[in-house]
């Protein structure tokens, strides 16, 4: 996976920026780990995989509840302001499974709507998952 520089700069600056926004957001390290997450996971998908914008930011979204679960979790454990450091590695942590997580059921069914309209436009008979309401009626 190497990229080209100027696609590594955009996406530190997506990075960077994503990290701002959260710390606007929040005022904490945690928010501006969630930010800095949601903004590199999303130009990691666009810019390195090809990932459609439209398809890249609900994921990016999803990875930020994840993050934000991961860091308010740790904050309810802890004392107030006392674990800002955990509170971002719970951040991040979480904030990359949910990315790695949503991304994958995301890639499987955007992969799947692409063949199923890929066969329409062939004129070939559409992928099914061979399981009609004739086949269903025979067995009850």
């Amino acid at each position: 996976m190497s990229a080209p520089p100027n696609k590594i700069i955009a996406i530190a600056a997506s990075a960077i920026c994503g990290g701002v926004v959260g710390w606007l957001i929040g005022s904490s390290l945690a928010w501006g780990t969630i930010g800095a997450v949601v903004g590199l996971g999303v130009s990691l998908m666009t810019l390195v995989y090809g990932v459609r914008p439209l398809v890249a930011a609900p994921v990016g979204i999803g990875a930020g509840v994840g993050a934000y679960l991961g860091g308010t979790i740790v904050e309810v454990i802890c004392e107030p302001k006392g674990c800002p450091a955990f509170e971002a590695v719970a951040a991040t942590t979480t904030g990359i499974g949910a990315l790695v997580g949503i991304g994958l059921v995301v890639a499987l069914a955007t992969r799947s709507f692409d063949e199923y309209q890929d066969a329409v436009a062939r004129g070939a008979q559409a992928p099914t998952t061979r399981c009609s309401s004739h086949d269903q009626t025979e067995s009850d």
